[in-house]
């Protein structure tokens, strides 16, 4: 094999790849990325076997070939050479591979190409239409509430449903919830799958913010989505029913309260200074016919923040997981916001007159 390539596309390539590479001591192969040579298109290929990543660049290709060289021995010397015009690959009959630019040069032991597992043929009949911007959006504004812990799989994940016009993700780790709705392109009948969490978040890297459309093809066990020069695979959590969120969702409220999205998260964030180091990053509400006031406090000192607010109920006075709150907020596009209150002071935060976003938070303490 022999290619000179651009450094910055080569580097381009190889990074976005090397994003699938094993997170964790594998199999040895795996830890490889494939590099295939042909009429010149260069096809770089990763995968841990839950997530996959190819990526096509042009290139000169003087010699077809196919290697498998360590991902992240490649990855880091690429970075280190990536402002250099050309690069040429050349690989003989060793399994070396041997990279130069301008007058230097770095030989690479290859892996053994042939043991490298096939790449999954994915079903392509079964999917969903909606625009970069809008799918990249609905993740960013769930993907927070994923679980990290290991206890329970399936809340690493993130529940994704298509039907009729309406594209919904969910995401919960027990304590917090989140939902967005977006439009479809097309009508569905109905598709689900729970995606993971790590998956959707290198989906959602290779996205524009335009209204360019993306199919997401679904099948039983895989997900996969072609964008220009790169296709993601991802594999599905299948193993379990994802929680009957709706009935969790309150519909009672005692207390409602409509205000300022900004203050509110500058307020949040200026009292939250005072609980970092907190287990539990604790912040205070008390919340009266005008005024919602947000406390924090600590050894060493006490913060209180005061926002005008509407309210319509009771008064009340809770306590919450500052950062549960401060994710919700960063990813709301309003002016204001609706924070409703259950007699136990579950709260449910909405973009106020859209159903486009909905949070549901646990209370840490509740005073009476």
């Amino acid at each position: 094999m022999k290619i000179i390539v651009n450094g910055l596309d080569f580097n381009s390539a190889v990074t976005s790849v090397s994003k699938a590479l094993p997170q964790k001591e594998f199999s040895p192969i795996l830890e490889g990325i494939k590099i295939v040579a042909h009429d010149d298109k260069v096809v770089l290929f990763a995968s841990d076997t839950d997530l996959s990543i190819e990526k096509t660049i042009s290139a000169r290709v003087e010699e077809d070939g196919e290697i498998l060289v360590p991902g992240k021995l490649l990855t880091d010397y690429i970075r280190n050479i990536a402002d250099s015009n050309d690069i040429i690959l050349t690989c003989e009959d060793d399994n070396k591979l041997t990279i130069t630019y301008a007058r230097s040069e770095c030989n690479i032991q290859c892996l053994p190409f042939e043991e490298y597992p096939e790449k999954e043929a994915i079903d392509k009949s079964s999917y969903f239409v909606t625009t970069q911007k809008n799918l990249k959006d609905i993740v960013s504004k769930v993907i927070f509430s994923v679980a990290t812990e290991d206890t329970r799989p399936i809340l690493k994940g993130i529940f994704i449903e298509a039907k009729e016009y309406t594209l919904s993700a969910v995401a919960t780790d027990g304590y917090r919830f989140a939902k967005c709705n977006k439009p479809l392109e097309e009508r569905n009948d109905g598709l689900s799958a729970i995606i993971p969490a790590r998956s959707l978040n290198e989906l959602s890297k290779m996205l524009s913010d335009d209204d360019d459309l993306v199919k997401v093809y679904i099948e039983k066990n895989y997900m996969s989505v072609d964008l220009p020069g790169t296709t993601l695979s991802a594999r599905l959590f299948t193993e379990g029913q994802y929680i009957s969120y709706e009935n969790l969702i309150p519909k009672e409220f005692v207390t409602t309260v409509v205000a300022n999205k900004e203050i509110v998260e500058k307020s949040l964030q200026t009292a939250a200074i005072m609980s970092r180091g907190d287990k539990n990053n604790l912040v205070s509400f008390d919340i009266e016919e005008y005024t919602m006031l947000i406390t924090s406090s600590s050894e060493v000192g006490k913060i209180k923040e005061s926002v005008s607010i509407s309210l319509k109920g009771k008064d009340i006075k809770c306590s919450y997981n500052q950062k549960y709150i401060l994710d919700c907020l960063k990813g709301m596009d309003c002016d204001a916001i609706k924070m409703e209150f259950t007699q136990h002071a579950n709260c449910v935060i909405t973009m106020n007159g859209s159903d486009e976003a909905l949070y549901f938070i646990l209370p840490v303490r509740t005073y009476a």
